[in-house]
């Protein structure tokens, strides 16, 4: 995203959002393009690694979207998708990494059992650093985190 030619801001600008995940995705919605009809999944992952993950959907799959709320697997966890940044080395680096402890709260309450390993991997960071970030998240509640939400 952002290169130099606004290859993203064309691209963007042909999709049109159809339907936004309902529940606890709140990153996740479909849209069609306006050029050519394709539908499309997308995840829009800008709290870590600014990255946005499109997947081609079929008519069925986009019929089953925004009739019966029923999404592919693909994308549906908040922590597989930050993951695809690592993944395909499209990382970021935080100059401060407690600015990270609200998304490793909201990851540690997803999936009790992440290990320090996981939070490290997926913020780029050392084992160390993922294991203080943690023991902050812990020691933190939301209305600390978030006071404005």
């Amino acid at each position: 995203m952002g290169d130099s030619e606004g290859r993203d801001e064309r691209i963007f600008a042909t999709l049109v959002e159809v339907v936004k995940h309902e529940g606890g995705a709140w990153w996740l919605y479909a849209s069609r393009c306006s050029a050519c009809a394709q539908d499309w999944m997308i995840a829009q992952e800008e709290r870590i690694h600014d990255n946005f993950y499109l997947m081609r959907l079929s008519g069925d799959q986009m019929k089953s979207i925004s009739e019966r709320g029923v999404w592919p697997p693909v994308f549906l966890r908040f922590e597989d998708v930050i993951k695809l940044g690592p993944d395909h080395r499209q990382v970021a680096r935080f100059f401060d990494t407690n600015d990270l402890t609200d998304t490793v709260k909201e990851l540690m309450e997803a999936r009790p059992d992440i290990s320090p390993g996981d939070v490290a991997y997926l913020f780029v960071v050392s084992e160390r650093e993922a294991a203080r970030l943690m023991d902050r998240a812990t020691k933190m509640s939301w209305a600390q985190l978030r006071p404005y939400s």
